[in-house]
């Protein structure tokens, strides 16, 4: 076993713990504060540990923390006070819910990963505008895309949005991150209804991005977000007919 002198070990240690501060993202502080929340670490209503008692646990700077809290407070997820401290609001489920996809895949062990089909502006059809209360004339943001666990196909997803409530999303946005992300972070939306239905490929994309014949079985999991009376977005998410679908509440 080689034995470094103790000030070379010392300055390798320093090294790593830099290294750690740097890959830490405040994508990641979040995460890792929404799987507090939902495994009950941290229950609603209850205080959290500080932004320094954080920062020190996760290795990062305190600024990266900061940021991961104050996107949390903004989706309605957490609670700040100056002077207090912060809480976890008492019914953080619909804002928690979103991310559920990546936690998902992650918390099996596997690599979670993403990739945008398409995004383009177009009218939607008539059951999606009659779900969001719109027009078929008006314009939204249609989002294609597919989700890999350690590389291999796991779901896609179709998502309709209202451009008046997601300003700043643009396609250079939806080819680092997915919908769901950037929105849990932009838009505090305060109520959805979600359905599920067996369904079929179908001659879409949903048969090209899961690899499918049209007639295969899938099953369908739509969700449709609100931030007030205001219509955020439709999803119409398509998992393989062996995929097994659960949930923590």
């Amino acid at each position: 076993m080689i034995r470094f002198p103790s000030h070379l070990a010392q300055a390798l240690s320093a090294q790593e713990q830099e290294r750690k501060r740097r890959n830490m993202t405040w994508q990641a502080v979040q995460e890792e504060v929404l799987n507090r929340i939902q495994n009950g670490e941290w229950p609603e209503g209850g205080l959290i540990p500080t932004e320094a008692e954080l920062a020190t646990e996760f290795g990062c700077a305190r600024a990266t923390v900061n940021r991961a809290l104050q996107t949390l407070a903004q989706s309605g997820v957490l609670e700040r006070r100056r002077k207090v401290g912060t809480r976890v609001a008492q019914h953080p489920r619909v804002q928690m819910v979103r991310t559920l996809l990546r936690r998902e895949i992650e918390a099996s062990g596997k690599v979670y990963g993403y990739a945008l089909l398409d995004c383009r502006e177009c009218s939607p059809p008539a059951d999606v505008a009659q779900a969001m209360l719109l027009r078929t004339e008006d314009v939204l943001l249609r989002v294609q895309a597919r989700f890999s666990a350690d590389g291999a196909l796991y779901c896609c997803e179709e998502r309709w949005i209202n451009n008046y409530a997601t300003p700043g999303l643009t396609r250079e946005v939806l080819e680092e991150m997915s919908p769901c992300e950037w929105l849990l972070g932009h838009v505090p939306i305060n109520r959805g209804s979600m359905a599920m239905a067996a369904s079929r490929a179908g001659e879409d994309f949903v048969s090209l991005a899961l690899e499918l014949d049209p007639a295969d079985p899938v099953l369908l999991l739509e969700r449709v977000d609100w931030l007030g009376n205001m219509p955020v977005s439709l999803t119409r998410r398509y998992f393989p007919e062996t995929h097994r679908f659960t949930a923590t509440i």
